[in-house]
């Protein structure tokens, strides 16, 4: 069947093309995905007119794209996504990094993604000396590029908190400036020192950050766990917590905002050291003002658990939790096997759902992978697919 109709028979053994109308054209736009609907809409009159209606007939409630940003070591890039119209994994066609001018003796800009507040997910940052860009939609076609901050730091926190860049902590060559704080207001002005990450902090690895429009909220993703939050507004820390967990076995935990609440994801096992296994993922809500856990909104069946540890032991040493509206996304960050999405029920509990690894990806790259996950409209799915 081609793109414009079907082909039918007239007279002799000559063929036509016949368009496709009604319950037929309307069954074949349902089966199109997400990035083949713009190309899908300008076939003619009648194409476009499926196309908005099935948009506009949709179900108000489906997952967030899940993407996949690959380095390779040669500065390649690829950018896969997790299209949740079709349940299938899609190249995106544009590259997505952005570069910045470097002299000889810069290190390279550093790619990961900030949480974004205002829809919601997480989006590209690339962070050289020369400056820091953001990434202004899912599939980073397009970038918002600012003067670097104060300090040249590795590994920072970053976020969009309203109009606010937040640039928290990091690993600096000067230990005074590792807990350093720069916010940038996007309506005007540059960067303005705030006050520093609390101590309890400092001598922190790794962070899970959530953003919402007045708040970033920064956890430890390593047991022991302590959280706090910053009003970037007031510049200002509030109060820092030890988290405590209901499972006493959690050892790896991360936080995102889902579900119209701050979430927390923990990974619970067995062992010790190297020998840890894990053996429950198990999802709580916690009060955005005093950052305690309350009830469990959420459990992962243990067969699906199993699917994040591969048979040669590869353990979960941190757990990779992306959310967004009504789902979430959980993972293993150095074991690629099997990503598990949330949707969270409206008379509570989850549904559970595997997704399989794009082909492209191996269990254990070889190039760096950055994950994303965000709602994308329509004008978002134009510019990747152009």
């Amino acid at each position: 069947m081609g793109m414009h109709g079907n082909h039918q028979r007239h007279g002799g053994d000559e063929e036509v093309e016949g368009p496709l109308h009604g319950d037929i054209l309307d069954a074949v736009i349902s089966r199109v995905s997400a990035l083949d609907l713009l190309p899908a809409s300008r076939v003619s009159k009648a194409w476009r007119a499926a196309v908005l209606s099935s948009v506009r007939h949709s179900p108000r409630r489906h997952p967030p794209w899940l993407v996949l940003y690959l380095r390779g070591r040669r500065g390649t890039a690829t950018t896969h996504g997790f299209d949740p119209l079709s349940r299938a994994w899609r190249s995106i066609p544009r590259v997505p990094w952005c570069s910045f001018p470097a002299g000889p003796h810069s290190p390279a800009p550093q790619v990961s993604t900030y949480a974004c507040s205002q829809r919601g997910g997480t989006r590209l940052y690339a962070l050289s000396p020369s400056g820091l860009a953001l990434a202004t939609d899912p599939f980073s076609t397009a970038w918002r590029e600012l003067e670097a901050p104060r300090y040249w730091r590795t590994d920072p926190v970053v976020a969009l908190v309203g109009p606010h860049v937040v640039v928290a902590g990091g690993t600096s060559e000067f230990e005074d400036d590792a807990n350093s704080v720069d916010v940038h207001d996007t309506c005007g002005g540059g960067w303005e020192a705030c006050e520093p990450m609390p101590d309890a902090f400092r001598w922190s690895s790794a962070f899970s950050a959530a953003a919402n429009g007045k708040r970033l909220y920064v956890m430890d993703k390593w047991f022991p766990f302590t959280a706090s939050w910053f009003d970037p507004a007031a510049k200002r820390w509030g109060p820092t917590r030890r988290v405590r967990i209901p499972d006493p076995t959690v050892r790896h935990a991360a936080m995102g905002f889902g579900n119209g609440r701050l979430l927390l994801a923990g990974a619970g096992g067995s062992g010790t050291g190297a020998g840890w296994r894990a053996e429950s993922v198990r999802l709580w809500a916690v009060d955005e003002e005093t950052l305690e856990v309350a009830e469990e909104v959420g459990r992962m069946p243990r067969e699906m658990v199993e699917g994040l540890v591969d048979d040669a032991g590869w353990g979960l040493w941190s757990i990779g939790f992306l959310s967004e509206g009504d789902y979430a996304y959980v993972y293993n960050p150095s074991y690629l096997g099997e990503f598990l999405l949330c949707e969270f029920e409206e008379g509570g509990g989850c549904r559970w759902e595997r997704i399989l690894r794009p082909a492209c990806v191996e269990a254990r790259p070889m190039h760096g992978v950055v994950f994303g996950c965000s709602e994308a409209s329509m004008d978002d799915l134009k510019m990747a697919a152009n």
